[in-house]
């Protein structure tokens, strides 16, 4: 299976989810942003929202060559295919939230952000790790991609992986279960 297919299969779950849960998909909205995933307003800071398939998929060239750092394949599939909220979800029953992407401000957004990060483990001389998502139980701790072994693991900031979760993101995504907050 695909990281583009386990992604996919997951966004379904997702949505099932909070329809059986009779629970509507709200996000926080930035109103600056054009971002299709958003619906109607819920109130001032909250909108809800639908995946939507990005017509052209996020590319990471332009980044990786300014970094002189190529990414792992796996990115790409992960933040290229959707625009969603972030899904919050269970990994082993552990409330995990995996970053997606609005729109293409927020794709923006993410590359300064994951630059900060690889710029960040060079001056560490740490192996690369390219963050995917937040565990809830500690706000530094993150769910990372290997940019090497394509492993998905756990690690706090400014420190290297300390936990593998899954060999492959699509195993990772996989072993995703929807939590649906209200």
């Amino acid at each position: 299976m695909s990281v583009e297919s386990a992604l996919d299969q997951l966004i379904e779950r997702y949505q099932q989810a909070y329809q059986q849960a009779g629970v509507k998909l709200v996000t926080e909205a930035h109103d600056e942003w054009q971002a299709p995933i958003y619906g109607e307003r819920v109130d001032d800071d909250m909108v809800e929202w639908l995946p939507a398939h990005q017509s052209s998929a996020l590319q990471f060239t332009d980044l990786a060559n300014a970094l002189e750092q190529p990414f792992h394949t796996s990115l790409e599939a992960l933040y290229g295919r959707w625009f969603a909220a972030d899904l919050n979800v269970s990994f082993a029953n552990h409330p995990l939230v995996l970053l997606q992407l609005h729109g293409s401000e927020d794709g923006e957004r993410l590359q300064a952000n994951l630059a900060g990060h690889v710029l960040m483990k060079r001056r560490l001389r740490q192996p690369i790790t390219l963050f995917i998502g937040l565990a809830e139980e500690s706000d530094d701790l993150l769910i990372t991609l290997n940019n090497e072994t394509g492993q998905v693991g756990l690690e706090f900031v400014g420190r290297e992986q300390h936990e593998i979760l899954a060999e492959t993101l699509e195993e990772f995504l996989q072993q995703l279960q929807p939590r649906v907050v209200a």
